[in-house]
């Protein structure tokens, strides 16, 4: 599931003839964590908004970050994010927040309807490896505008399998309730939800 696209070398991007945007997509938050009771993102979002500030550093695009307020968190994770990347050092006119979306659909739904007014002639669009294709998909089905997916957070090593790699992990657990979280997803826009 994670090697449908491949990896994006940001350094190897020069995409500075189109009018482009990265989007970030909500990768959770773990909640009623001692950073002001709001919760924090959770190591997969993290990763997600740092790729997108690599791809911000290199393109000069601006970032829409793409999460409602989830379960146990009464802040979006979208404003989170924003935070972060703010901290890092983006600007904040460059910064987009959607604060509604609570699934897939609605990230591709409502920061589509933000980009509206844009003239946008391509996303980049970052989330998880595994995730990815269904993220894919939400958005093509509502537009035609360029989309270059940007995989990260890979659950499962690239490398050649070892007899090790058989051996029960909770890297391994991790990864298969990622890969089946990803797979109903999938049964579920296939079926139009």
């Amino acid at each position: 599931m994670e090697n449908r696209y491949p990896p994006v070398n940001v350094s190897q991007l020069d995409d500075t003839q189109e009018k482009g945007v990265i989007v970030v997509l909500g990768g959770g938050i773990i909640p009623e964590t001692p950073r002001e009771g709001s919760g924090e993102l959770s190591d997969s979002a993290m990763k997600r908004v740092y790729e997108g500030f690599l791809l911000y550093k290199k393109l000069q695009f601006p970032i829409v970050v793409t999460g409602g307020k989830l379960l146990g968190t009464e802040i979006p994770e979208a404003q989170i994010m924003e935070e972060e990347l703010l901290k890092m050092g983006v600007k904040p006119t460059d910064i987009l927040v959607e604060p509604l979306a609570k699934n897939t659909k609605q990230n591709a739904e409502f920061t589509l309807k933000l980009l509206e007014d844009n003239q946008v002639q391509r996303i980049y669009l970052v989330t998880s490896a595994t995730h990815l294709t269904r993220a894919m998909n939400y958005f093509e089905s509502y537009t035609n505008i360029d989309i270059v997916p940007v995989p990260t957070d890979y659950k499962i090593s690239r490398e050649e399998l070892k007899w090790y790699d058989f051996l029960p992990d909770m890297g391994s657990l991790e990864a298969a309730s990622s890969a089946w979280h990803e797979y109903l997803g999938l049964v579920k826009f296939k079926i139009g939800g």
